[in-house]
């Protein structure tokens, strides 16, 4: 294990559907940074969350997310960081998950780290 600095540049999210009947109010995403480590070490780790502001289906957000991880060296244990995008009905006391997606923090920071050793 290894700690790394992890930034995530959030765009925006395109074409979600509401799960209900409603239309998506205002969308959110929330990442499980648990899903990066052990439970052992997962205990000191809480959730981050983008604010729910862009009303409709198209949000943009444009938040920077960064953290502090420990993680894996070898890419046989690479993880995935789970994500769920979540809606913001009635100012917050209803919030219907919408989706869910996964980032490959471990293939993406073994790709990098490879780029790295062909430009030396």
């Amino acid at each position: 294990m290894k700690e790394f600095q992890v930034s995530l540049n959030v765009l925006g999210m395109r074409g979600l559907e509401s799960p209900g009947i409603l239309p998506v109010k205002k969308a959110f995403v929330k990442f499980n940074l648990k899903s990066l480590v052990p439970p052992n070490i997962g205990t000191n780790l809480g959730n981050l969350k983008t604010e729910p502001k862009a009303p409709g289906p198209n949000p943009t957000i444009c938040t920077l997310m960064s953290f502090f991880v420990p993680l894996p060296i070898d890419p046989l244990y690479c993880p995935r960081l789970t994500c769920q995008v979540y809606d913001c009905i009635f100012t917050g006391w209803s919030q219907p998950m919408i989706g869910t997606f996964t980032i490959p923090i471990g293939d993406l920071m073994h790709e990098l780290a490879a780029e790295r050793k062909t430009e030396i």
